[in-house]
């Protein structure tokens, strides 16, 4: 093809065929000018579509993600509330305020009121977002922050909560397991069930030094407190989750 224009060039200067041949070279330069234009709009046809369909599997991702968040966070959540109810059940032992005492629920109390729920969130894809520097695709200021909110640690409250953990739970832990075998604790994490009525004799519960463990009162108060923060921080993020699927669902 270079070969032809460059010989339709030479005849017509060998002709002496000026002005034809400036009007040539004009339309020559012109096409050339469309067929780079042509091949960059290609090009970026290509990367656009190339980058519509990672940005179409990054919002599907980060909404299964964010489903399965929900889930677990929801279930969490009930499991702190069902260890509260029996934090409360305890307390109201220890305060001596109980109608008819149920030892068989009180050793599976001391057991769910020290249980603490940890908080944890699926971030695979938000960290292959970040690390592949792909949010650029998205170019959408206010997802980036509702993400950045939702996934970035925030590591004064992490350290906080952990100092609360474990001044809370292993203190309890420690002062309640001088008043019953050690096989309670390891029983109930063998099995992962409720302890059972043919099970509790065996478990030497000194249920008098426990009720009249001022200390332990304590602990049991601290832990009810703290549920709270708990049980704040797993809506908090329920509802971010649902906020983010949301906006994410009306971006596909």
């Amino acid at each position: 093809m270079i070969k032809f224009f460059r010989k339709i060039r030479q005849n017509l200067l060998s002709e002496g065929k000026t002005g034809k041949y400036l009007k040539y070279a004009i339309g020559e330069i012109i096409l050339v000018v469309i067929g780079i234009l042509m091949a960059v709009q290609i090009n970026n046809w290509n990367e656009n579509r190339k980058n519509n369909i990672i940005k179409q599997s990054l919002l599907e991702n980060l909404i299964v993600d964010l489903k399965k968040d929900i889930e677990n966070l929801e279930a969490l959540n009930n499991v702190n509330t069902n260890a509260e109810k029996e934090g409360f059940y305890l307390a109201s032992f220890l305060d001596n305020t109980l109608n008819e005492v149920d030892t068989l629920r009180l050793a599976n109390s001391i057991i769910f009121c020290g249980y603490i729920p940890n908080k944890s969130i699926i971030s695979s894809t938000y960290n292959d977002l970040i690390n592949s520097n792909n949010i650029h695709l998205f170019n959408d200021v206010k997802l980036k922050r509702l993400l950045d909110d939702y996934y970035v640690p925030n590591l004064w409250s992490e350290r906080m909560n952990a100092r609360i953990l474990k001044t809370v739970w292993y203190d309890y832990r420690d002062e309640m397991s001088k008043f019953h075998s050690p096989k309670l604790y390891q029983d109930f994490y063998e099995i992962q069930k409720y302890i059972d009525a043919y099970n509790a004799s065996k478990y030497d519960v000194q249920w008098y030094k426990i009720q009249h463990n001022e200390y332990l009162k304590t602990q049991v108060g601290m832990i009810g407190a703290y549920r709270i923060l708990i049980r704040q921080d797993f809506e908090a993020y329920i509802q971010k989750a649902k906020v983010i699927t949301n906006y994410l669902e009306n971006l596909k």
